[in-house]
């Protein structure tokens, strides 16, 4: 094809040119396509190649290796137990009773409490009920708090023990846990029958925790001495107590442990006076009777771990 036939048919020779220019795109675009290919073939021949290799695999560890680590856990679980059971020493249970053994147990308990209290010359509330006064009346108890009651009934037995070892001048009240109020509360308010309140589950012994509490309140009367004794006490014991609040106040002086001096006191001080000292303000123990206000949290731990079932025994 000369130049002189281009030069007649420059349309014919447009389009050729047009022709020449796409086949060499095209051959182009094949040739980075195949190189692409190329590529992504091997790509996916390296996790084809991976995917047999984990479906191959055995996902199990190996047997040495599990007997190991049942070696190691059987260990924590004898560790856990070991100091579980010491733990546990001198804890009061749930006991099951009916509702009629119940009463006669509530009736023989707080005559022993307050024989106890007579004999050891300690002042206490005439006909006190020790926190147990609607059932000491004639009232029986729904038949899922007794157990919890006749707990709390031997723990307060373990509590006026140690405040008659400690000597106590009087004691002014034992205040327990009312857990079955919180419970008929929550089912007067719509909630379904028998079911306790969160607050009283989240509280009351037992269930899937490894340990649980129940706080008591204790006021009495008693001297320095008697109350450093009774904290002692309370410390020594088997049964895992928890003092969580003292507070303790002279009645026969103003100011008690960081307290403000009370109004009719600002009054009947006479123009003139001194304001006590700080430092005045914080005396508040010696030889007289004080005012005394514990509170405590009394433990339960779950029963010991099994190693076999993993569960509680």
């Amino acid at each position: 094809m000369n130049l002189a036939f281009i030069k007649k048919r420059p349309v014919f020779a447009l389009c050729l040119g047009v022709t020449v220019l796409l086949l060499i795109g095209a051959g182009t675009g094949l040739f980075l396509s195949e190189r692409l290919y190329a590529r992504q073939a091997l790509a996916l021949d390296a996790v084809t190649a991976r995917l047999q290799q984990l479906y191959r695999r055995d996902p199990f560890p190996a047997a040495p290796n599990v007997h190991k680590e049942a070696e190691n856990l059987k260990d924590v679980i004898d560790q856990y137990n070991e100091l579980n059971e010491f733990l546990r020493t001198g804890q009061v249970n749930l006991q099951p009773m009916e509702a009629a053994d119940f009463m006669q147990f509530l009736e023989k308990s707080l005559r022993k409490l307050r024989d106890r209290l007579q004999n050891a010359r300690i002042k206490f509330p005439e006909k006190y009920a020790f926190g147990f006064d609607k059932y000491a009346v004639g009232q029986l108890p729904a038949s899922g708090d007794i157990p919890r009651l006749v707990q709390q009934l031997k723990i307060i037995e373990a509590l006026c023990d140690i405040l008659q070892e400690a000597d106590i001048a009087e004691l002014v009240a034992i205040e327990r846990d009312h857990f079955e109020q919180a419970a008929r509360g929550a089912d007067a308010s719509g909630g379904r029958r028998g079911a306790p309140s969160p607050e009283a589950a989240a509280s009351s012994p037992g269930g899937d925790k490894l340990v649980s509490s129940q706080h008591f309140k204790i006021s009495v009367k008693a001297r320095e001495n008697t109350v450093i004794e009774m904290l002692n006490l309370l410390a020594s014991r088997p049964m895992f107590m928890v003092v969580t609040r003292v507070e303790m106040t002279n009645p026969r002086q103003q100011y008690s442990a960081g307290g403000p001096v009370s109004a009719p006191a600002v009054a009947a001080r006479a123009p003139g006076t001194p304001e006590p000292a700080a430092r005045e303000r914080q005396v508040i123990l010696g030889r007289e009777k004080l005012d005394v206000k514990l509170g405590l949290d009394v433990c339960q731990f779950a029963p010991s771990l099994s190693f076999k079932e993993g569960g509680k025994k």
